[in-house]
């Protein structure tokens, strides 16, 4: 380790070193800091992506789930809308009463789930442990002085301060908003699927059903 009297001398440092010692790697603080920079984004990165293209396959799975419930609901209620449609009941009213009561559902399952997430990020947030990092203070670390190579050395002992990081599950507004959002859509969705299939369905083939 080597200390340079100003941060402006470590060029011209870093430059007599390499020319001492030419099979030698020199290492600054602001490359070693480049390094751990590119490689701590790198890995964002990577989580980044894996974590959205997760995100879209459980929507899709979740999206696809609904429908196939809402459209199984509406297959066991056939006899109910086959009997109202017998008494009168328009076809856009019966589908007006699907898509009402799919909105419905999917408003209270977002808000449950944005309570349940809420509560999640909590615990996450008090339980996750705290990472620990040992940060030399300010003229610590081992020093050297050379009067040339091969020259007397000293060594000064390590001075550092160990730093908590926190971890803590972040939750904003605007992810609160997209997931009412996304639950609304998925309700519309399956609300749509079952008015198309009971749409199609007949009082007299709807009331010829045997439960």
């Amino acid at each position: 380790y080597v200390t340079a009297a100003s941060a402006a001398d470590i060029p011209a440092v870093q430059k007599e070193i390499s020319t001492l010692l030419p099979g030698a790697t020199v290492t600054t603080a602001s490359s070693l800091a480049s390094q751990v920079t590119g490689s701590l984004s790198s890995t964002a990165k990577l989580a980044n992506e894996l974590g959205k293209w997760l995100s879209v396959l459980v929507l899709i799975a979740a999206f696809a789930v609904a429908g196939l419930l809402t459209m199984a609901a509406v297959s066991r209620r056939a006899r109910e809308f086959g009997t109202l449609k017998a008494l009168g009941w328009r076809s856009r009213r019966i589908v007006a009463q699907v898509l009402g009561e799919s909105v419905a559902m999917s408003i209270i399952g977002g808000l449950v789930g944005v309570g349940l997430g809420l509560a999640g990020a909590a615990l996450i947030t008090r339980i996750a442990p705290k990472l620990s990092a040992n940060v030399p203070t300010a003229g610590g670390g081992p020093r050297l002085s050379a009067n040339g190579p091969g020259g007397p050395q000293s060594f000064s002992p390590n001075a550092t301060h160990t730093v908590l990081v926190p971890m803590h599950a972040s939750v904003t507004a605007e992810v609160l908003v997209l997931a009412v959002v996304l639950a609304v859509a998925g309700g519309l969705l399956a609300g749509a699927l079952g008015s198309w299939r009971i749409g199609r369905l007949r009082p007299a083939a709807a009331l010829a059903r045997v439960e």
